[in-house]
């Protein structure tokens, strides 16, 4: 039975989850099958460890720059007084050497996310085949490529509306909780908690992970199956997973932390308002948070790294300990990053609202509220058509004209 629930516009699925969760209790099972008489010819390495913090978290950053190597720059990042300031504790520093197959070490906006490594971005979860993203399509609406499912421009004004207000696929059950239902499996969860599901699966020593977790058809990824069950078992609740923010709760890490977020950084300022990672001023009225920069003040700036690119590196570094003849430990050079932002008319970058300075990366929104961007890399990409051709998994169904 489908349940649909219509907010003004937009619909939200809901679906009857006994089938979907009867999987995946069977599913969590599975990992014992076949273990009897199967010799482990492997010896797995052991996660590295964060030796900055005290409670033996692995060091996302080294195994992250594995995968994505850094440009070399000639100082530490720039880092602003307080954010909604123009003046600098600490200058930008200057790209020494070749940038070529690398990647930015001082990070500040998602914009370029989907295109060149050059111009600064990453690859988007669509690049990186994340599983649980569900995001929307590319018809030149706010938010295109994101987990959030807003209207089509010709039905609402773009500029009434936070981005961030649009539905999330299996959103249903209130704050981090995600359904599982029988027409999608799990819904949208965010990367940091696969990225915790997969690290505490891994120690625990109860997977033959090389045999259990890759395939012929997943290569460098750990397939679906096996990671809808790891997902499971460690916060499946019902007919739904359940989960903790990424941060430090009565000063400890909760389930699911993961450093490189840095929520709620005090060196921001008192102009500031944190937005999940990323720092807007405050009475930024109907700007999606994602559109302000990630921390760029304080010891911390420049240091945010997407959880889906620590989950597609983890995953990169255990296959290739499995198969390092088909897995190298770059991700560019892997089967995951063939064609990578070979083609901007079908890169998964999302189109920016204006900035106060569209030159810079560090910069804030425009206010009021204005969007689209009136630059290079914004609607023109869909080169005069209705749909950018990018290539990947998405869901059009709530989104509504």
């Amino acid at each position: 039975m489908k349940l649909v629930l219509t907010l003004g516009i937009l619909v939200a699925l809901q679906v009857s989850c006994s089938d979907a969760e009867e999987r995946l209790l069977k599913g969590s099972k599975r990992k014992k099958k076949n273990k009897k008489g199967k010799n482990k010819k492997i010896k797995l390495k052991e996660i590295p460890i964060d030796e900055e913090e005290e409670w033996g978290e692995p060091d996302w950053l080294k195994i992250i720059e594995g995968a994505f190597p850094p440009w070399e720059v000639d100082g530490p990042c720039a880092s602003l007084t307080a954010v909604g300031e123009t003046t600098f504790d600490v200058p930008p520093p200057k790209v020494v050497g070749s940038q070529e197959g690398k990647f930015n070490p001082c990070y500040y906006t998602k914009r370029f996310a989907g295109l060149d490594p050059t111009l600064g971005g990453y690859p988007t979860p669509i690049d990186t085949k994340y599983p649980y993203e569900f995001a929307s399509g590319f018809f030149g609406q706010p938010g295109d490529g994101s987990v959030h499912h807003c209207p089509l421009t010709d039905s609402v004004d773009p500029n009434t509306y936070d981005v961030g207000s649009c539905p999330k696929l299996g959103h249903t059950c209130g704050k981090d909780c995600a359904v599982i239902s029988d027409d999608y499996g799990i819904g949208h969860i965010p990367p940091f908690v696969p990225l915790a599901a997969v690290k505490m699966a891994y120690n625990s020593g109860e997977y033959d992970v090389c045999a259990d977790w890759f395939s012929d058809q997943s290569l460098c990824n750990i397939k679906k199956e096996a990671l809808d069950d790891i997902v499971y078992k460690y916060f499946g609740d019902g007919s739904t997973i359940k989960f903790t923010p990424p941060i430090l709760i009565d000063d400890k890490p909760s389930p699911t932390y993961y450093k490189l977020e840095y929520i709620g950084d005090p060196s921001a300022g008192p102009k500031s308002e944190s937005k999940g990672p990323h720092y807007c001023v405050k009475g930024a009225t109907n700007v999606w948070g994602d559109f302000c920069p990630y921390i760029e003040t304080g010891p911390n700036t420049g240091k945010y790294r997407h959880p889906h690119l620590a989950l597609a590196a983890f995953e990169l570094w255990i296959a290739n300990q499995c198969m390092p003849e088909i897995c190298p430990l770059k991700w560019l050079d892997s089967p995951n990053g063939q064609g990578y932002a070979s083609d901007p008319t079908k890169a998964s970058n999302i189109v920016w609202c204006e900035m106060e300075d569209n030159d810079d990366d560090m910069g804030q929104p425009k206010l009021p509220y204005t969007w689209p961007i009136t630059d290079s890399f914004g609607l023109d990409l869909y080169d005069g058509k209705f749909i950018k051709p990018v290539k990947g998994s998405y869901v059009t169904e709530l989104i509504n004209s």
